[in-house]
């Protein structure tokens, strides 16, 4: 996943503003990337181990080729307290 961010000439770490609501990939690509056991890799294996699929599954959804289906967003949605509609647009 890294390599596609970078491939697209984004940077990997954004300023989002404090009071301001990001979607699914957001909330995961202002996580920090520089250690061993990574927030983003905890947060994948999180949101796999939450919507029992692969963590495989979870880069499909952050990537954007996939979404997932109305219960496990729903379950995404209260996990992060935001609207499911906000994460998935």
């Amino acid at each position: 996943m890294e390599r596609i961010y970078k491939k697209r000439g984004r940077k990997s770490n954004y300023v989002v503003p404090e009071n301001e609501k990001m979607t699914f990939r957001g909330q995961y690509f202002v996580l920090p990337d520089k250690s061993e056991d990574t927030p983003r890799a905890r947060f994948i294996k999180e949101m796999a181990t939450l919507c029992l699929v692969s963590e495989t599954t979870v880069r499909c959804w952050i990537s954007g080729e996939y979404k997932p289906d109305a219960l496990k967003q729903s379950l995404i949605a209260e996990k992060l307290g935001v609207s499911s509609e906000l994460l998935f647009p």
